[in-house]
């Protein structure tokens, strides 16, 4: 996509970060698993499709937009330095795996390297906030989640590309 940045992009990052507060919050309301932190990431597909459409800087912008506005509806502040903070971290980690990997690491790559990167965030977080290290302990959970959520997240993205993108996005 172009580097300017016009009203038809904008208009479409918007969108995208409508569609993402929705699934944020259909996502808090769904129970998947009795783990805190443990969630499917389904704003994750909206992040790696804004990645392959807009690029990282327009990407990282709209999760954090959506992230930050998404804590407001569904959790409040404290949820906020979280969410911000995973989504801010596992934008960054996904783009520079798009721009230095891909295509030899796949969509599915991308999206579990993202989910990763977003529990470890988060988990960095609660130690700053807990002050101990012990948090640290919830870490191997977090990734096995992490490496389900992201298999999934990233067949689902494919599929989206696939079909409405009509882009081919190496599997």
């Amino acid at each position: 996509m172009k580097k300017k940045t016009n009203t038809r992009s904008i208009g479409i990052m918007a969108l995208f970060i409508s569609i993402g507060l929705v699934l944020q919050y259909i996502e808090s309301r769904i129970l998947i698993t009795p783990l805190p932190g443990g969630k499917l990431g389904l704003t994750n597909i909206v992040s790696i499709i804004n990645i392959f459409m807009f690029g990282g800087r327009n990407a990282l912008l709209i999760s954090v937009f959506r992230s930050f506005w998404g804590s407001l509806l569904t959790g409040g502040v404290m949820t906020m330095a979280y969410s911000v903070t995973g989504a801010f971290f596992s934008s960054i980690s996904m783009w520079f795996i798009k721009k230095i990997l891909y295509p030899k690491v796949s969509i599915i790559g991308i999206s579990i390297i993202g989910a990763a990167t977003h529990n470890v965030s988060q988990l960095i977080v609660a130690v700053i906030f807990y002050s101990s290290v012990y948090v640290m302990s919830y870490l191997p959970i977090l990734l096995v989640l992490s490496l389900v959520s992201g298999f999934i997240t990233g067949s689902a993205t494919h599929i989206f590309a696939k079909r409405a993108l009509k882009e081919d996005i190496r599997i």
